[in-house]
């Protein structure tokens, strides 16, 4: 089933809406390629890009799961490392000793927070606020994000954020769901049937919010990570789909007969 529109969600009834970040707002699998091919590790990578992106995410979610408190800077680190050691065989191969490989990891997770926003980010955030209370559920620790909205998202005003350190595991885990919905009704007396997420990830996002019933409209990116999109509507229940944060501004000032 498809979704070209959000008609199935009462835009003038919601009073909040939730975002994941980096995937959805910044370009989370473009920032990982340019970042881990500007590495020493860099000619020993993949070409394909759905291939890196697919065996990165692999062994990033490995490390998410084992290491729920882990900033997510050196998941990513551990995951690279992971990667091109199990996979790749740079260390084995004598492609890399083990010291460039440590500084590679360790220059490829300090770039989280130069990753760009999507064209349509910024403006996109600031329509929709003139609409709804805009909340962050990020797996992205405090420093990485912190770096990101003074830069790729400079503009953009949340009326709070909530991050995977500081709830003390990641997405998918419905703990971070159930602390979104709870700190959403303690900090602004706003109740789930009032909240609507917006994400790229079906299996980080849409996935929990299903399951926790929440309203979720899947921005479809058309990248690698995340989920495969097909019958995607039934597998993670999301309500609407659109292409862009700029779409959705359009759906919601046309909600409110405003622009």
């Amino acid at each position: 089933m498809a979704f070209t529109t959000a008609s199935n969600i009462p835009w003038t009834r919601v009073r909040a809406l939730s975002f994941d970040i980096f995937g959805t707002l910044v370009d989370w699998e473009g920032g990982i390629a340019a970042s881990a091919r500007a590495t020493p590790l860099g000619p020993y990578l993949p070409a394909d890009h759905k291939e890196l992106m697919l065996d990165i995410e692999r062994h990033d979610t490995a490390v998410q799961r084992e290491h729920p408190s882990w900033l997510q800077s050196d998941v990513i680190a551990e995951g690279l490392r992971r990667y091109a050691i199990q996979d790749l065989k740079v260390v084995e191969k004598g492609k890399l000793t083990e010291a460039e490989l440590e500084k590679a990891c360790k220059e490829y997770a300090g770039a989280i927070g130069t990753y760009p926003a999507f064209p349509d980010t910024v403006e996109a955030i600031q329509r929709l606020g003139k609409h709804y209370k805009l909340i962050p559920l990020t797996n992205v620790d405090n420093k990485s994000f912190a770096q990101t909205l003074s830069g790729a998202l400079k503009g953009c005003d949340f009326d709070a954020i909530y991050t995977a350190e500081d709830i003390g595991s990641y997405k998918p885990d419905p703990r971070n769901f159930h602390y979104l919905l709870d700190h959403l009704k303690q900090d602004f007396g706003i109740e789930k049937g009032e909240l609507c997420h917006v994400a790229q990830s079906l299996f980080h996002d849409h996935g929990p919010a299903s399951e926790m019933q929440v309203m979720s409209v899947w921005v479809d990116r058309k990248g690698a990570m995340g989920g495969s999109p097909e019958n995607a509507q039934e597998k993670f229940g999301f309500q609407s789909k659109v292409e862009s944060l700029g779409e959705l501004a359009g759906i919601v000032e046309a909600a409110f007969g405003s622009s």
